[in-house]
């Protein structure tokens, strides 16, 4: 028989302060815990859990001057009771995995007791406990009681929240679309962001705006914004008849947005989306309401999808998703698909997420592990072949296996009807390996990327300080029209290609003239053209044909690299293909000779990774990866003769800087899932952000399918992948 779960009977409890918390900054917080009529048996646990995805400081309890040190205290008429600490990282049922555990013991407790447990106790010189990195209102520690020791545990009725804010300013983002018909009107935004990516709700200043290149019209001279408002600016009614850049300044901080280019006639327009990711509907944060209103005012998105674990929606998550998206729907302005994760275990076909055209949407479960209600599990369809079954012919609904928690295993299940496409980057990191099986097993898929984001972010998912290794990615969509029907077909036509950090890196291919993602035959030679428009410098672009690499364009001469002392010394991979493959890179680089004259950390997203350490020959440094990339830039004064020597627990390296004197990169396998190390000398100058492509393969294979690709990578670590174009070549 359930117990009585009224405060009266179980306790309350609530947290001191209560009042809005800045994201990422250091405070002390005590929760508090009120014994209620039924007492605490000896031995019995409490548990305050924070959500999957909150990365909050994690608490320590040994080390009285470290971050994150964390204490208890009784108050209570028991002389002889006693409490401890824990900290169990799967503590409670998803998604409330992260648990502080509090136990009793020499002694029960009393109605009225409490126990105190203090977050971020400073009192032995700990600077506090750091807390969450990313906005979100209303943020619950919930409190599981368990008065008599039975291991059954109630939540309590009223657990504390807080809301988390943005900070104050860390840079300044301007995001256009990358093209747009001249003479139309268009929107663009410009906001401030905090070190963690939040917009800021810290920061009080104008910024000025210019046109940075051809003529603007629209563009206002600056916007100001005030301290306590969320510093996101929407410029609308903008025109433009040839190509621009907006730029923004404050102080010391620059930025210039993606290229905008007014489109030629025939020319096909880019939409931008982010079409996975989630909220506390299941696994993620905030509501489904904040997270389209983020995409489509904060992300200026033009298409999105919310992705929600299937074991875990209920009827009533499902229905209160089909409303919001027809709050925010609208053909012309932000489409949304209406879409669930089937989250099969790989064994059974590994993750997919299910898209709908329109609104016919069934929701076919791969279980109902968190779903209580089983009237209808007779509609679940586990393994994903069950899934195929479902669908199969049916035009309006696509699968998009992705690599999450649990990965996609497309070898051994793929349907072409139904997948189109593969997610070969996320915030869980980079998984060209996926790309790579398709094109492996004959596949013709096309590539998309986007955030798989928890935190309530689409379009601009920041990593935060969790197990997420990346910044969350976008889909560039081909389309004539910002329609469900005209972007559902384009993405079913592989007419897309996927972008890392949510950079919108524009990219043209035709491969004997025919468009990214179509199909056709070749006799003889084929023709390879592109452009590429980065935001930032353009390091270097890849052919590939299926897994071969026919040609590197790079705008570089081995002139570019003539007096140049700056060197990047990065690494890459991951430790396995599933749930445990962030590796841990921790290391140092030591030079022999000369001397360290600057050191810059590489694609770090993390704040709270980077560089630790440094004298005139040695760096230290703490970086994970999860198939992305990271590393260091450094500026040296040494001989030629001097020798870089690097360490870490994956690989260790003894270089001489004269290998790398020539610019070419130098790649150092490591095992695992592309587990590498790399090293080049970088050009004295990287200015370079349009790259136009030309190249001819003289040698297709004859009587087989050739996939053509390209791979574009920026000099700040930012990459590209367009969909194959695929050629049977007679």
């Amino acid at each position: 028989m359930p117990i009585k779960t009224d405060p009266c009977s179980v306790g309350r409890g609530w947290i001191t302060p209560d009042t809005p918390v800045v994201a990422g900054a250091w405070g002390t917080w005590t929760f508090t815990y009120e014994v209620g009529v039924y007492g605490y048996d000896e031995r019995a646990r409490l548990k305050i859990a924070s959500r999957f995805a909150s990365d909050w400081g994690r608490p320590q309890f040994t080390d009285p001057r470290a971050p994150n040190y964390t204490t208890v205290r009784l108050e209570s008429r028991c002389p002889t009771a006693v409490a401890s600490l824990a900290f169990e990282p799967r503590g409670q049922v998803r998604p409330w995995f992260k648990c502080l555990v509090a136990s009793v013991a020499d002694g029960s407790l009393y109605p009225g007791d409490r126990i105190h447990i203090t977050l971020g106790d400073t009192s032995g010189g700990s600077p506090g406990s750091r807390a969450q990195t990313f906005r979100e209102k209303g943020c619950e520690w919930r409190f599981f009681v368990d008065p008599f020791g039975t291991e059954l545990y109630e939540v309590l009725d009223a657990s504390p929240v807080m809301d988390v804010v943005g900070g104050g300013l860390h840079r300044l983002v301007a995001v256009a679309p990358t093209t747009v018909r001249a003479g139309e009107s268009f929107d663009a935004l410009v906001k401030a962001e905090d070190v963690w990516g939040n917009p800021c709700e810290r920061f009080d200043g104008e910024i000025v705006l210019t046109a940075g290149g051809g003529p603007l019209h629209g563009l206002p001279p600056a916007v100001r914004f005030k301290s306590g408002d969320v510093a996101v600016a929407r410029l609308a009614g903008l025109r433009l008849s040839g190509e621009s850049r907006i730029a923004a300044a404050h102080g010391e901080h620059r930025v210039e947005s993606n290229l905008v280019r007014a489109l030629a006639a025939g020319e096909a327009k880019t939409w931008w989306g982010d079409l996975h990711g989630q909220t506390r509907a299941t696994v993620g944060t905030g509501t489904i309401e904040e997270y389209f209103a983020f995409g489509r005012d904060v992300a200026l998105l033009d298409m999105m999808c919310h992705q929600a674990n299937d074991f875990q929606v209920t009827e009533a998550e499902w229905q209160r998703l089909r409303t919001e998206i027809d709050r925010f729907h609208a053909d012309g302005r932000c489409v949304i698909f209406v879409g669930y994760e089937w989250s099969g275990m790989t064994p059974g076909g590994g993750d997919r997420n299910v898209m709908f055209r329109g609104d016919v949407a069934s929701l076919h479960r791969s279980s109902h592990a968190e779903v209580d209600d089983m009237t209808d599990a007779a509609t679940d369809c586990f393994p994903v072949t069950e899934l195929f079954a479902q669908f199969r012919g049916r035009d309006d609904v696509m699968l998009i296996p992705h690599i999450g928690g649990r990965y996609a295993d497309i070898v051994g299940f793929h349907d072409p009807a139904l997948e189109p496409l593969v997610e070969i980057y996320s915030d869980w990191g980079r998984f060209e390996w996926l790309l790579e099986d398709a094109l492996r097993g004959g596949y013709r898929v096309g590539v998309v990327a986007n955030s798989d984001g928890h935190k309530g972010r689409p379009g601009a998912s920041h990593p935060g300080a969790s197990q997420f290794g990346a910044y969350g990615g976008l889909t560039c969509v081909l389309a004539d029209a910002l329609t469900r029907d005209a972007v559902f077909a384009a993405l079913k036509a592989r007419r897309c290609y996927g972008v890392t950090a949510a950079q919108r890196i524009h990219v043209e291919l035709a491969v004997n003239g025919l468009p990214m993602g179509a199909e056709g035959r070749a006799h003889g030679l084929v023709r390879i053209t592109g452009r590429v428009a980065g935001t930032g410098p353009v390091e270097r672009v890849d052919v590939f044909r299926g897994l071969e690499l026919l040609r590197t364009v790079s705008p570089y001469t081995p002139g570019s690299f003539e007096g140049s002392r700056r060197y990047r010394i990065a690494w890459a991979g991951s430790r396995v293909r599933g749930r445990d493959r962030l590796t841990t890179w921790d290391g140092s680089l030591e030079i022999s000779d000369g001397r360290l004259e600057t050191a810059e950390p590489f694609a770090m997203e993390n704040p709270e990774k980077g560089i630790t350490a440094r004298t005139e020959r040695r760096l230290e440094w703490v970086s994970n990866t999860t198939g992305d990339d990271d590393g260091v830039d450094i500026t040296v004064s040494a001989p030629d003769s001097a020798v870089l020597r690097f360490r870490t627990p994956v690989i260790a390296l003894d270089v001489p800087l004269a290998e790398l004197a020539d610019g070419a990169t130098r790649t150092f396998p490591a095992g695992g899932v592309d587990l590498r190390a790399f090293m080049r000398r970088l050009p004295a100058r990287d200015l370079t952000r349009e790259l136009a492509l030309d190249v001819t393969d003289a040698t297709p294979p004859r009587g087989a399918c050739a996939a053509y690709w390209i791979r574009v990578t920026q000099e700040d670590g930012a990459q590209a992948w367009t969909s194959p174009v695929y050629l049977d070549v007679e």
